[in-house]
Protein backbone atom coordinates (compact mmCIF):
# COMPACT_ATOMS: atom_id res chain seq x y z
CA UNK A 1 0.00 0.00 0.00
CA UNK A 2 2.81 2.41 0.87
CA UNK A 3 4.73 3.51 -2.20
CA UNK A 4 7.62 4.97 -0.26
CA UNK A 5 9.60 7.94 -1.34
CA UNK A 6 11.19 10.71 0.64
CA UNK A 7 8.27 13.08 1.09
CA UNK A 8 5.56 10.55 1.99
CA UNK A 9 7.99 8.91 4.43
CA UNK A 10 8.84 12.30 5.90
CA UNK A 11 5.16 13.22 6.25
CA UNK A 12 4.24 9.94 7.96
CA UNK A 13 7.30 10.16 10.22
CA UNK A 14 6.54 13.73 11.23
CA UNK A 15 2.90 12.94 11.92
CA UNK A 16 3.61 9.94 14.11
CA UNK A 17 6.42 11.77 15.93
CA UNK A 18 4.09 14.65 16.75
CA UNK A 19 1.41 12.24 17.95
CA UNK A 20 3.80 10.34 20.21
CA UNK A 21 5.23 13.59 21.59
CA UNK A 22 1.73 14.77 22.46
CA UNK A 23 0.84 11.44 24.04
CA UNK A 24 4.04 11.43 26.09
CA UNK A 25 3.36 14.99 27.23
CA UNK A 26 -0.01 13.89 28.59
CA UNK A 27 1.52 11.04 30.58
CA UNK A 28 4.38 13.22 31.86
CA UNK A 29 1.83 15.82 32.99
CA UNK A 30 -0.14 13.15 34.84
CA UNK A 31 3.05 12.03 36.53
CA UNK A 32 4.03 15.58 37.44
CA UNK A 33 0.63 16.15 39.03
CA UNK A 34 1.09 12.99 41.09
CA UNK A 35 4.54 14.09 42.24
CA UNK A 36 3.31 17.56 43.18
CA UNK A 37 0.48 16.12 45.25
CA UNK A 38 2.81 13.67 47.00
CA UNK A 39 5.27 16.21 48.31
CA UNK A 40 2.78 18.41 50.10
CA UNK A 41 2.76 16.22 53.17
CA UNK A 42 5.46 15.01 55.50
CA UNK A 43 5.42 12.45 58.22
CA UNK A 44 6.20 8.87 59.05
CA UNK A 45 4.62 7.49 55.89
CA UNK A 46 6.77 9.56 53.54
CA UNK A 47 8.76 6.49 52.42
CA UNK A 48 5.61 4.60 51.42
CA UNK A 49 4.13 7.62 49.69
CA UNK A 50 7.30 8.18 47.65
CA UNK A 51 7.54 4.48 46.83
CA UNK A 52 3.97 4.54 45.58
CA UNK A 53 4.69 7.65 43.50
CA UNK A 54 7.74 6.11 41.83
CA UNK A 55 5.77 2.94 41.14
CA UNK A 56 3.00 5.05 39.63
CA UNK A 57 5.51 6.97 37.50
CA UNK A 58 7.07 3.75 36.22
CA UNK A 59 3.64 2.38 35.31
CA UNK A 60 2.55 5.65 33.67
CA UNK A 61 5.71 5.96 31.59
CA UNK A 62 5.70 2.28 30.62
CA UNK A 63 2.09 2.64 29.54
CA UNK A 64 2.97 5.70 27.47
CA UNK A 65 5.76 3.79 25.72
CA UNK A 66 3.43 0.84 25.09
CA UNK A 67 0.86 3.12 23.46
CA UNK A 68 3.55 4.80 21.38
CA UNK A 69 4.90 1.45 20.19
CA UNK A 70 1.34 0.37 19.37
CA UNK A 71 0.84 3.56 17.35
CA UNK A 72 3.98 2.85 15.33
CA UNK A 73 2.80 -0.74 14.88
CA UNK A 74 -0.57 0.44 13.62
CA UNK A 75 1.10 2.82 11.15
CA UNK A 76 3.43 0.08 9.90
CA UNK A 77 0.47 -2.26 9.43
CA UNK A 78 -1.66 0.44 7.78
CA UNK A 79 1.08 1.22 5.28
CA UNK A 80 1.39 -2.46 4.35
CA UNK A 81 4.41 -4.70 4.16
CA UNK A 82 3.65 -6.96 7.13
CA UNK A 83 1.52 -10.08 7.11
CA UNK A 84 -0.41 -9.17 10.27
CA UNK A 85 -0.56 -6.64 13.09
CA UNK A 86 1.51 -8.76 15.48
CA UNK A 87 4.43 -8.70 13.07
CA UNK A 88 4.11 -4.93 12.59
CA UNK A 89 3.88 -4.44 16.36
CA UNK A 90 6.95 -6.62 16.92
CA UNK A 91 8.89 -4.62 14.32
CA UNK A 92 7.73 -1.38 15.94
CA UNK A 93 8.83 -2.58 19.38
CA UNK A 94 12.31 -3.68 18.34
CA UNK A 95 12.76 -0.51 16.31
CA UNK A 96 11.39 1.91 18.95
CA UNK A 97 13.62 0.36 21.61
CA UNK A 98 16.57 0.45 19.15
CA UNK A 99 17.10 -3.25 19.85
CA UNK A 100 16.89 -4.19 16.18
CA UNK A 101 17.19 -7.98 16.18
CA UNK A 102 17.05 -8.04 12.40
CA UNK A 103 14.76 -11.07 12.25
CA UNK A 104 11.87 -8.98 10.92
CA UNK A 105 12.72 -6.32 8.38
CA UNK A 106 10.64 -3.53 6.95
CA UNK A 107 10.50 -2.89 3.23
CA UNK A 108 13.53 -0.99 1.99
CA UNK A 109 11.53 2.12 1.13
CA UNK A 110 10.61 2.47 4.81
CA UNK A 111 14.13 3.46 5.83
CA UNK A 112 13.08 6.91 6.96
CA UNK A 113 10.05 5.58 8.87
CA UNK A 114 12.10 2.97 10.72
CA UNK A 115 14.74 5.56 11.53
CA UNK A 116 12.09 7.94 12.84
CA UNK A 117 10.63 5.20 15.06
CA UNK A 118 14.10 4.48 16.49
CA UNK A 119 14.82 8.17 17.06
CA UNK A 120 11.39 8.58 18.65
CA UNK A 121 12.00 5.78 21.12
CA UNK A 122 15.48 7.00 21.95
CA UNK A 123 14.23 10.53 22.58
CA UNK A 124 11.17 9.53 24.61
CA UNK A 125 13.04 6.96 26.72
CA UNK A 126 15.59 9.68 27.47
CA UNK A 127 12.80 12.10 28.33
CA UNK A 128 11.23 9.51 30.65
CA UNK A 129 14.54 8.88 32.40
CA UNK A 130 15.11 12.61 32.82
CA UNK A 131 11.61 13.02 34.24
CA UNK A 132 12.14 10.19 36.74
CA UNK A 133 15.42 11.75 37.85
CA UNK A 134 13.80 15.16 38.18
CA UNK A 135 10.95 13.66 40.21
CA UNK A 136 13.47 11.96 42.48
CA UNK A 137 15.39 15.19 43.02
CA UNK A 138 12.21 17.13 43.74
CA UNK A 139 10.89 14.51 46.15
CA UNK A 140 14.13 13.85 47.99
CA UNK A 141 16.09 17.10 47.73
CA UNK A 142 14.03 20.11 46.76
CA UNK A 143 10.70 19.01 48.22
CA UNK A 144 8.65 20.36 45.28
Amino acid sequence: MFSGGLWPSFAWSAGVLLATFALHAVFISLGAAAVRSAVKGVGPFRFFRETAIFFLLAVLLSTAHAFEIALWGWVFEFLGGFAHFEEALYFAAITYTTLGYGDVLAPQEWGLLAGAAAADGLLLFGFSAAFMLDAYIRLRVLRW
